[in-house]
């Protein structure tokens, strides 16, 4: 009787643990991936940035303004997108997630992943003409 009161003991204890164990497995992996999202919602948000502040930086200067920045062709090695839609937002692609920054209604142009040169006319400011 006592013998076989100790295995059962012995049985619950194990199958005790192993949930314990299964479990921390399972939310050590969930909070990983949530950060791995989050770290590529900060880089797509980061790319529309890096865009925005051009633009932003020709909108405060004077007529006549001209410079030539360049956007990374892949960002860790993955490659993304970024228009410029109907000179109202900036919208970057990056691995399914999607920021999007609005823009100044005095804005034209389209973004390359490239050079690209942006300059300022008349108040308007002009982005690969």
């Amino acid at each position: 009787m006592r013998k076989s009161q100790s295995a059962v003991e012995f049985i619950m204890l194990v199958s005790f643990m192993l949930i314990v164990i299964v479990g921390f497995y399972f939310l050590t992996t969930s909070k990983i991936s949530e950060a791995r999202e989050e770290s590529d919602r900060e880089i797509a948000k980061d790319i529309a940035n890096m865009a925005y502040r051009e633009i932003e930086t020709a909108l405060s200067m004077n007529d006549g303004y001209k410079r030539e920045f360049t956007m990374p062709s892949k960002v860790n090695g993955v490659d993304y997108s970024i228009t410029l839609i109907d000179n109202k937002e900036i919208t970057v692609n990056y691995l399914g997630y999607e920021y999007i920054r609005f823009i100044p209604s005095s804005v034209t142009g389209t973004i390359a992943k490239s050079r690209n040169t942006i300059y300022k006319n008349n108040g308007v400011v002009f982005i690969n003409p």
